[in-house]
């Protein structure tokens, strides 16, 4: 290629273009069009042949060329290795959106003629698809008819090699008004609501989840052992100093490790340690600055909760902000925690806003907590707008379950399980026409023991939608329940309700083991509308599959059919050497945490195989009575994802704390 050819210099612009372009949109490099009209086969080979830049020092230490550095790391604000700057060129090509890159490849088609004979701006089907002909019948038809048709196709790759077909395809795809939906729709097909919404902020777009869960899966599978992964951006196995989150004191946070280490421990004295953290659902306030980050709500061996300012909050690099709530209201620890969805309920005649989310304590309370922007237009302010004692035991688990109305019409009910064995509905608790009040409780059902874990969903049985319930408890066992009565909500909620048993009444429909061993229910979870992730105290994980069976199950009152029922899919033994503590599910990724290694580990929910690991701990060493010492590692107890920063934040129970970058 010729340095002075103007042609030349549109190539070498065209192919800087296609690589952003693909990293932007997630595409494999292989083929790209160049400014010529023409096809090519190798977008990597081109880019290290005919673009003279240059990678950073670290990324030529371990090899990796040009492309790899500036493109797929995006390695942007570094120098190259002799010092230079060659990267320059790229920073305002990745500073525009997909659409403007792609109006600059028409340019470079183009150019100014008017009168010119524009272009293919798609590869040619000879090309894609090996014919030699140039016509296809896809060309024949209108757009809004092959839109329909894209529609149906299932999965991303399927919809790729559909659109190959003909040049008109391309265009549909990747450059006409219809592209957004295609890939939207498709995006929430395969990962459903259940898989994105719940996981991250929630004013991420589509596409920035999408990229983070490519991210993610990406960063887990290329480790090249279970320490190596993409720390803070540098991608190097390092080991930093460990930090931690500093609400417990420095002793308490030491005495943790004990907690997942008790062999070695010289007194019975042992500190709880920290038990989760979940970034709210909240929208930026007003008047938030650019680099606002939501709250995030942390509970464990202290009383109530405690709220950051942020993500970068909880380390001690920043300035540490953190609200307490519920530590003088005698409910003690607070166990579980529920987000709600941020929809615009509120009761327009106190003007009280629907609940940011409940917290159940170890006292057996149940509260409301109730997030206000600040008069600075700047923050949140929280506040507990209700609560209620339903229990005697402590609270174990809170979830939401989605009852259908006769009429077609939906809600959700909050729900909480104790170690009593005890499950209570608060009706009017997401109600605004009931001003969101936490008064009333109903006994919707009890358990033979403990309860320790709960999840719900819905699922199809014949023409109507039903609540399914699923409750572990000591022995290892999960069960299914569902409602004996659909009509919880079919009156109108601007009524007065007065509910009685029947009509909350749920019935067990099937027993089945949590797993392979006799074993406390730590943790469960419908990660889709049919597959439920179970765990126990051993570290065991099972993927089961609900479906609908044609035969029909029986309670006291009568027939009601079909049947629901769980189908074991895949059987992790011994996932974690011990009690699991994290589910976490990104799109089709499973993340879980147990045990006192200090581990997070991948699961690919399509295919039951793991990812990979990530170590969370460094590790400290423990020296026994006998002289004997130990590097010992404590539980991750959560994790939390910024899609903004596309990064992990993992806690362990000792208050350790890890960011890990997959961008």
């Amino acid at each position: 290629m010729k340095v002075d050819n103007k042609l030349s210099q549109n190539m070498r612009q065209s192919i800087l273009i296609a690589a952003v372009i693909c990293r932007k949109r997630n595409d494999p490099y292989t083929q790209f069009l160049g400014s010529d009209g023409n096809a090519y086969s190798d977008l990597r080979s081109a880019f290290g042949k005919h673009i003279s830049i240059k990678q950073c020092e670290l990324c030529k230490q371990r090899v990796q060329g040009p492309f790899y550095c500036r493109i797929a790391h995006e390695h942007l604000d570094v120098p190259d290795y002799d010092g230079g700057s060659s990267y320059e060129c790229l920073r305002g090509l990745f500073k525009c959106s997909v659409d403007d890159l792609v109006e600059r490849q028409h340019e470079l088609l183009y150019g100014g003629e008017g009168s010119r004979k524009r272009k293919a701006i798609e590869p040619s089907p000879s090309i894609l698809d090996g014919s030699k002909d140039n016509i296809s019948s896809m060309d024949l038809m209108s757009e809004e008819v092959l839109l329909q048709i894209a529609l149906f196709i299932p999965n991303l790759n399927g919809l790729i090699s559909f659109c190959k077909t003909s040049k008109r395809m391309q265009k549909l795809l990747y450059t006409s008004v219809h592209s957004e939906k295609l890939f939207r729709g498709l995006f929430l097909q395969t990962f459903g609501k259940r898989g994105t919404v719940g996981n991250f902020e929630m004013n991420l777009s589509w596409r920035e989840r999408w990229r983070m869960i490519y991210g993610l899966r990406r960063g887990l599978v290329h480790q090249q052992s279970s320490n190596m992964l993409r720390l803070n951006g540098t991608g190097a196995n390092l080991r930093l100093p460990r930090q931690t989150l500093g609400v417990l004191s420095h002793a308490e946070e030491s005495s943790a490790l004990f907690y997942d280490n008790p062999e070695w421990s010289l007194t019975d004295d042992i500190s709880n340690g920290y038990f989760g953290m979940k970034i709210l659902h909240l929208p930026p306030p007003p008047d938030a600055a650019n680099d606002w980050q939501p709250p995030v709500v942390c509970h464990g061996d202290f009383n109530g909760i405690k709220i950051f300012n942020s993500i970068n909050a909880m380390f001690p690099n920043a300035q540490r902000r953190f609200v307490s709530l519920g530590d003088d209201e005698g409910g003690g620890q607070v166990l579980a925690l529920i987000q709600c969805d941020m929809s615009p309920l509120t009761n327009e005649q106190t003007n009280r806003n629907q609940p940011s989310f409940f917290t159940g304590f170890a006292s057996g309370r149940v509260a409301a907590v109730n997030a206000t922007i600040a008069e600075c237009g700047q923050k949140y302010n929280f506040s507990i707008s209700g609560f209620h004692d339903a229990h005697v035991n402590e609270v174990t688990s809170l979830v939401f379950v989605n009852d259908i109305a006769p009429g077609g019409n939906s809600g959700k009910l909050l729900y909480s399980a104790c170690g009593g064995g005890h499950v209570y509905c608060y009706p009017n608790a997401l109600s605004p026409e009931h001003n969101f009040s936490m008064d009333e409780s109903i006994l919707t059902f009890s358990s033979n023991g403990a309860i320790f874990s709960m999840t719900s969903t819905v699922v199809d049985i014949g023409d109507h939608s039903s609540s399914i319930i699923c409750t572990g408890d000591g022995e290892g066992k999960i069960r299914l329940w569902t409602r004996a009565d659909e009509g919880l909500l079919a009156r109108s909620l601007s009524e007065p309700v007065s509910f009685n048993q029947s009509e909350t009444k749920f019935v067990p429909i099937q027993v089945k083991q949590a797993g392979t061993r006799t074993g406390l229910v730590t943790r469960m979870k419908f990660v889709h509308n049919n597959l439920l992730v179970t765990c126990t105290n051993n570290g065991d994980l099972r993927i089961w599959k609900l479906q609908c069976c044609n035969k029909p199950y029986r309670y006291s009152g009568g027939e009601k059919g079909p049947k629901p029922q769980l189908e074991l899919k895949y059987d992790k033994m011994s996932l974690h050497n011990g009690a699991v503590e994290v589910v976490n599910n990104i799109g089709d990724i499973l993340l879980t945490s147990g045990g006192n290694d200090g581990q997070v580990i991948g699961v690919d929910l399509n295919t039951g195989l793991i990812l990979q690991s990530i170590d969370c701990h460094t590790g400290e060493n423990l020296q026994h009575r006998e002289g004997s010492t130990l590097l010992a590692k404590s539980c991750v107890v959560d994790i939390i994802l910024s899609g903004k920063e596309a990064s992990m934040i993992s806690l362990c129970r000792d208050g350790t704390l890890q960011r890990w970058s997959f961008a």
